[in-house]
């Protein structure tokens, strides 16, 4: 049987670095991500206290696919929903190429992210069905106790769904 893929942007893939979730997961699905995604992983400011240093190899070999977009990519996700316009770098990217792939809405594919900008864009794509916690995915793929614990509020199961119900019901327009 095929690995479900999963789309991750950047931070999901910071927080699965920093909490040691990364490799676990990357075994259980077939990770993917896009190319500006890779390089803000990447990136950063090293005396910030908040940065997660991550090897470029250790990041590649727990990626199944990193992929490139285009200006046209990007053109096309803000016109077809403006309010994608105004999302980072990284959630821009890679909500365009998975508009220019056509993907989604599939049950063999998922996205995950902890930006409630890119979750509202994803609703206006109809999308919002797929988008899951990266503590769910940490628990698929077998992460213990103690590493899902670790996970920062953002990247847990009970934050994903109150922000999805307050999407849907329009309290986060």
């Amino acid at each position: 049987m095929a690995k479900i893929r999963v789309f991750a942007d950047t931070n999901v893939i910071l927080e699965a670095c920093r909490t040691g979730c990364w490799t676990a997961i990357g075994s259980h699905f077939a990770l993917e991500t896009v190319e500006k995604c890779v390089e803000e992983t990447l990136t950063g400011n090293p005396e910030d206290p908040r940065h997660v240093p991550v090897l470029a190899a250790a990041l590649k070999a727990g990626l199944a696919g990193q992929h490139p977009v285009t200006r046209k990519h990007i053109a096309a996700l803000v016109l077809a929903h403006p309010a994608c316009g105004v999302l980072d770098d990284g959630e821009k990217h890679l909500l365009a190429w998975l508009l220019a792939s056509k993907l989604l809405p599939s049950p063999a594919i998922v996205v995950t992210t902890a930006d409630k900008a890119a979750l509202v864009a994803a609703h206006g794509l109809g999308w919002l069905d797929g988008v899951v916690s990266l503590e769910s995915l940490a628990r698929q793929a077998g992460v213990g106790r103690v590493k899902l614990e670790a996970l920062a509020l953002q990247y847990r199961e009970d934050w994903l769904s109150g922000i999805k119900t307050k999407i849907r019901l329009g309290i986060i327009p």
